[in-house]
Parts: structure tokens; sequence; C-alpha cells
């Protein structure tokens, strides 16, 4: 092992064992907050906040196999470097749940295109009785589709790894490039542009139509203020997920190609492994910030967080146990 290789090691360990440990006490949770929050009587008829809420159970799952394992491998024996069963579905489910919660935020994307448009049946798919359909699809389907990874996963040098030939690999690394990156990236981008031009469109023709003097009613102002809310919280998320995937999407680019480049030395090696482990690591920087970035740019979310403590602090005060002055106790006091 060159000396190179042993000065990264050293680095990338105690990199990604303080990333675990900043998953686990911030991102997770971060997370459980989002699924007591999104559970809540104000979010549960905003169908963008189910998909939130999913997103949000999807991210939990995603952080916790990736932190744990990484936690208990910088203090023993990682089981990934030697557990076949366990190497393959934690590859699985890492993969499957980052795919999920990607394509949630998507649809939560489209749900707020739908609700902003002019067309009346496009309206009419941004609301809670669609979102459980689509929710169902997103959450059924795509762990079908990645099934393969159970079987073709396995361990060698004590890594964990895709065991096809060099063909396979690419193609699999194609696939997980437009599943993680590409195609999520552009479905948002396309849906926020839809949704500023709608908005624009919107605003123009109110003041076509309204008068300055006109009044919306309590109730359209109160669903009218909330939307707008959860349209920050949604660009907030497509802004931050932007940011976190560009650099693993640029070493995922050069992953497709790397298997083909021969006669590699050990320090070329070496520095392609470590921007692998600290680019993986990285990546998941996204969902354990998610609750936080909610809490920044919306109001309302931050009331609701409030609220919610208040009301579990106070329910706790009210529950003390406190101890009990019997009458007989009292009397004899009192002649005392």
């Amino acid at each position: 092992m060159s000396s190179l290789s042993i000065t990264l090691s050293l680095i990338q360990k105690p990199t990604l064992f303080g990333l675990s440990c900043f998953f686990v006490t911030f991102g997770l949770t971060g997370c459980i907050l989002n699924i007591f929050l999104f559970s809540q009587k104000q979010f549960r008829t905003t169908s963008c906040c189910k998909y939130f809420f999913f997103a949000s159970i999807a991210m939990l799952f995603n952080l916790l196999m990736y932190s744990i394992p990484a936690i208990y491998g910088y203090f023993y024996a990682n089981p990934i470097t030697y557990n076949v069963p366990f190497c393959k579905c934690r590859a699985y489910v890492i993969h499957v749940m980052s795919i999920i919660f990607r394509f949630l935020l998507c649809a939560a994307s489209f749900d707020r295109f739908a609700l902003s448009s002019s067309n009346a049946r496009l309206r009419q798919m941004s609301n809670v009785k669609f979102a459980y359909p689509v929710i169902a699809l997103i959450i059924i389907i795509l762990p079908l589709i990645h099934i393969y990874m159970l079987v073709f996963y396995n361990i060698k040098s004590n890594n964990c790894y895709n065991s096809l030939d060099t063909i396979g690999i690419t193609i699999a690394n194609i696939y997980s490039l437009c599943n993680t990156s590409i195609l999520p990236l552009t479905l948002m981008t396309i849906f926020s542009v839809g949704i500023r031009k709608n908005l624009a469109e919107k605003q123009k023709r109110r003041q076509d139509v309204l008068n300055p003097s006109a009044r919306i009613d309590q109730t359209k102002q109160i669903q009218l203020k909330r939307d707008q809310q959860v349209l920050k919280m949604l660009f907030s998320q497509i802004i931050a997920f932007v940011i976190v995937t560009l650099p693993y999407m640029i070493y995922s680019t050069n992953n497709i190609v790397s298997p083909y480049i021969q006669n590699k030395s050990s320090d070329q090696i070496a520095i392609e492994n470590f921007i692998a482990g600290i680019s993986g690591g990285f990546s998941y920087v996204f969902p354990a910030i998610s609750f936080y970035l909610y809490t920044l740019t919306s109001s309302m979310f931050r009331k609701e967080l409030w609220r919610m403590l208040r009301s579990t602090f106070c329910w706790s005060q009210n529950h003390r146990i406190e101890p009990i002055i019997t009458t007989t106790n009292r009397t004899h006091q009192t002649n005392l």
C-alpha cells in the first residue's frame, strides 16, 4: 500500500465517521420531526405535504442504513466487509430509499405545478386523493425494479460491490445516474420553471380582472398563504438537492468511464476510492438537512413546530406525579 493510499485512508475514515455522527444527531432527529409535523392536521389537507411526509420516512431509512454501520465500522469490523446478506440488504435499501424520496419530491413539484395551472383538469390532480395512488405506485414499483441488487451485490476484498461484468456494471451505473440525478433534476427543473410561469400568468390575470378594492375572502386568503409557504419549502428542497447532487453526479459520470481505463497506478486507484467514499458520504447531506430547510423557509412550519413542542411540554408538565396528602396527615399536622 502506497503512502498516498494510507494518507487518504486516514483522512477518509474520520471524515465519514464525523458525517455519520452528524447524520444520526441532526439528520435522524430532523426526519422524525418532519414525520410528526407533516402528520399534523394543518398539513394533512395539503397534497404536497403528503409527498413530504413519505419522503421524510424514506430519508429516515436512508440515513439509518448509511450512518449506523459507518459508526459501528469506525470502532469494529464493518459488517458490509464480511456479511454478504447484510451487504446486499444495505446496498438495496439505501439505493431504493434514495430513489423513492427523489421521485416523491418530483411528484411534489408536479403537484404544485398542477395547482398553479390554469387548466382545470390539471388542477384536479393537486389533491390528497390523487396523491395517495401516486405515492403507492412509487413505493411499490421502484423497489421491484431494483430487486436485481439483492442478487448481484457481493463482497470482494472487503468491499461490498456490484459483481456484474464490465458491461453490466456500465449499464447499471448509467441507469443509476439517470434515476438518482439526471431524471429527478430534469423533472424538478421543468416543474419549477412551469410553476414560475403559471404564477406570473395568474398574477397578471388577477391584475386585469380585479380592481384594487376587491377583497379575497378569509378562507381563500389562508389557503393562498398556506400554498405560498409550501411552495417556498419545495423550492428550498429543489435548490439544496441540485447543490448536493451535482458533485456526486460528476463522480458518477466518471465512474461510468473508469472501468475501461487500463493500467491504473495504485495512487490513481486510491484517489478514485477516496473520491467515491467522500462524494458518497456528502450525498446524504440533503436528507439530513431537509427539516432545517423547512424551518428556515416557512413561518407556518416554524409555528406548527413550536405549537407541537409546546403542547408536548405542557402535557408532560400536567402529567407529573404529585405526592398525595391524606386527610389524616393534614389533621395530624394541624394538631401539632
